[in-house]
């Protein structure tokens, strides 16, 4: 059976996401953002980060919304904003299922 595309998002894809969420970015800021929230733990380089805007752009999960000056600005769409509450819950998730495997291990 065949992987649904973006059904996991890798770590910079998310953070991605979750800088739109705050409203229209270009890429610059989006990878400022992405330094700044990740304490600089998480890091795009320009290929990276625009190769990421393209395919979410085909995808729908972005849109391009015009240029300030000489920056291209991206928002989120609602597939985008529900790709990334989609990955938020898989995260809750495997944060509970680590807590819950640590108290089974204190048990023993």
């Amino acid at each position: 059976m065949a992987r649904k595309k973006f059904s996991t998002l890798t770590e910079p894809m998310f953070y991605l996401l979750m800088s739109l969420r705050g409203g229209k970015k270009c890429g610059i800021d989006i990878s400022e953002y992405i330094s700044r929230r990740s304490s600089d733990r998480v890091k795009l380089g320009p290929g990276t980060l625009y190769a990421l805007l393209s395919e979410f752009e085909q995808e729908g999960l972005i849109k391009y919304v015009g240029v300030d000056g000489k920056r291209k600005l991206y928002e989120l769409t609602p597939t985008g904003e529900k790709a990334y509450n989609d990955e938020l819950m898989r995260l809750r998730q495997c944060l509970a299922d680590a807590k819950e495997a640590e108290n089974d291990e204190q048990v023993r």
